[in-house]
């Protein structure tokens, strides 16, 4: 399947619109709403068991986390009428998956426990297992 190219600010446009469609046609409201009430009706099948986006959907089922190709995720916060969209430069998921739990955070998406903050606050292990580290992401450098 092609993939276009889509400046980041777009993308967290795009999610925007769906947190508040109002600008919207009814058309695209009512499908805007029909794929936010499949979403967070189904987070385990949006992203499958396990994975990053599952785990942040079922602690909340209000809002919409979805990864994508490179260490991009967007998300939809419909409670707080807000989208947002990140991507690491190197395309790692671990970074992303970290950056996308502290934002949620910060933002007030989801409280600083269970999944999120586990996954906000990941353990970095070295090859025999060990605890090495800890990556987390500074929740300042959200705050503009």
């Amino acid at each position: 399947m092609p993939n276009f190219a889509l400046p980041l600010k777009a993308l967290a446009r795009a999610m925007a619109q769906f947190a508040d469609p109002s600008a919207l046609s009814p058309d695209r409201r009512n499908a805007t709403a029909r794929i936010l009430r499949a979403t967070t009706g189904y987070p385990d099948l949006v992203a499958g068991t396990g994975r990053a986006c599952t785990l942040l959907m079922q602690q909340s089922r209000r809002i919409v986390v979805k990864t994508g190709a490179e260490g991009v995720y967007v998300a939809i916060m419909p409670e707080l009428g807000l989208g947002a969209a990140l991507k690491i430069d190197d395309g790692a998921s671990r970074a992303a998956e970290t950056a996308i739990a502290a934002l949620l955070i910060a933002l007030g998406a989801l409280p600083d426990d269970g999944a999120a903050a586990k996954l906000a606050r990941g353990p970095v292990l070295n090859t025999r297992g060990v605890l090495v580290g800890e990556r987390r992401a500074r929740f300042d450098a959200f705050r503009r």
